[in-house]
């Protein structure tokens, strides 16, 4: 993740036995795009690369030869995608002006992000229900006091149109909550070892509602790999 972002997404490197690497990656972007690379760039050094999700969505290419069960899969991920207020296209187009607001007032980066946060749960019950209080505001302090909630989103505005990361082949994969995505096209570009179809998950930080699940799940990809 870049030094200049504090964001709830995360990258991670972490030291394994001999110097080895395991990278971790939440979210698409910090994960799905970030965590890869870091096998590409020494996959002699890394024993595995650990996602949420990610890897593995249709493109309009794919669409007339996906069974009936992957089109149903194509049609969540179309449900999920388009609902809401699209913060890609908001903040492609101009994150700094929105940035003034944020950094000036905490009731308003609160506002957002509790915004996006309640767009992105798949549950019934109340936000603060599924992710704990407390975490989201230390979530939202995080951007106030480095005042980064605009310097975060200028990836998206220096990169333009939104694209789906396709991951890596040179070291195993691990995916958290493979589905809606699908298995066999995120294989064409990874070595998908790790890929659950029964994990835990009602909100799209699945590593802030369920930390506990989540990290025993890493625990038996890296355990399998190493």
């Amino acid at each position: 993740m870049s030094s200049r972002a504090a964001s709830h997404s995360s990258v991670s490197a972490w030291p394994c036995r001999r110097h080895l690497l395991i990278a971790h990656g939440c979210d698409v972007h910090r994960g799905a795009y970030v965590a890869p690379e870091i096998a590409r760039a020494a996959p002699e050094r890394v024993v595995g690369v650990y996602i949420t999700a990610g890897l593995g969505f249709p493109t309009e290419a794919d669409i007339p030869d996906l069974t009936p069960d992957e089109l149903e899969q194509y049609n969540e991920i179309r449900r999920w995608s388009t609902g809401g207020l699209d913060h890609h296209a908001l903040l492609r187009r101009g994150p700094q002006t929105f940035a003034y607001g944020w950094n000036d007032s905490p009731a308003a980066l609160l506002g957002w992000l509790v915004h996006k946060f309640e767009e992105f749960s798949m549950a019934a019950e109340p936000l603060d229900e599924v992710i704990d209080r407390d975490l989201l505001l230390t979530n939202a302090s995080l951007y106030w006091f480095t005042q980064s909630a605009g310097t975060s989103s200028w990836p998206m505005y220096e990169t333009g149109e939104f694209g789906r990361p396709q991951g890596q082949d040179r070291v195993p994969t691990g995916v958290y909550a493979g589905p809606p995505a699908i298995r066999r096209l995120a294989e064409r570009d990874n070595r998908i070892e790790h890929w659950p179809e029964g994990n835990t998950g009602r909100h799209h930080f699945v590593a802030m509602e369920s930390p506990g699940p989540y990290a025993n799940d890493m625990r038996v990809f890296f355990g399998a790999v190493r």
